[in-house]
Parts: structure tokens; sequence; C-alpha cells
């Protein structure tokens, strides 16, 4: 007896896209060297399905932070994203945002490490996003 078994990279892609630990509404608030400055806020974490499973989108939903969306480089299996520098998609104009060290903690804890270039100093502060997953 003989049984073949077929698989297709797109069902793998769209299987990773939609259960992905990324994916999914979270409550963060900012720190500086561990010292919050800034309140909860929400932020939101979406595949560009099914065309980009590379990728995600990280969005400052409520702008009360900082008012951001951007496109970070993501791992999907091992729940960690990053960008050496994108650009801002809600800014009218064209800011820089790096993304650094960003990763899901067992599935239900956010970090990140972000710098903007409409700093103060450009680039010039390293906020820690830290939080937790509603969604």
């Amino acid at each position: 007896m003989v049984a073949a078994v077929i698989t297709s990279c797109e069902k793998d892609e769209e299987k990773i896209a939609l259960t992905s630990s990324l994916n999914g509404e979270w409550e963060v608030m900012a720190y500086i060297d561990n010292t919050p400055i800034h309140g909860i806020f929400p932020l939101l974490i979406s595949s560009d399905f099914p065309s980009k499973t590379d990728s995600v989108t990280i969005n400052d939903t409520s702008k009360y932070f900082w008012n951001f969306q951007v496109k970070v480089s993501a791992n999907h299996e091992n729940g960690t994203f990053e960008t050496q520098k994108s650009i801002c998609e809600h800014c009218s104009y064209r800011i820089g945002v790096k993304v650094f060290n960003g990763k899901i903690i067992n599935s239900d804890s956010i970090y990140l490490e972000i710098q903007f270039e409409d700093d103060e100093t450009p680039y010039g502060n390293t906020y820690q996003l830290k939080g937790h997953r509603v969604k």
C-alpha cells in the first residue's frame, strides 16, 4: 500500500498568518529605562494576509502615545518582530520609526523597543512598550 501526502505552501502560509501569536489587540505602557512615562494605550498588530506573511503592521490605534502605524518584519514561528527603519503610515510627513527586540512572551505578553525620527533628538530615546493581550 502506498500513501501520498500533498501539501501546499499557500495553505501553510495561511495557517501561520491566522494562528500567529503576533496578531491581536494589546494594552501597553511606555517606559524609558524601565521608568513608566506613559499610561496604558491600545496597540493592534495584524498581518497583511495573504500577501505578506513575513511582515505585520503595528498600530497605536488610539493615537494616544505617538500616532504611529508601521510595517515590521516578523517571524511568526517564534513570535519576534523588528525593523531597522519603517516609514510611519499615519503621519502627514514621512517620519522614520525603528523597532527592536519585539517579541511575544507566552502568547499573552508583548515587549518591544521603539524609536522615532521626530523625537526631540531624532531616534534619541528608546521607548520600551510592555503589556498584555486583550484579544
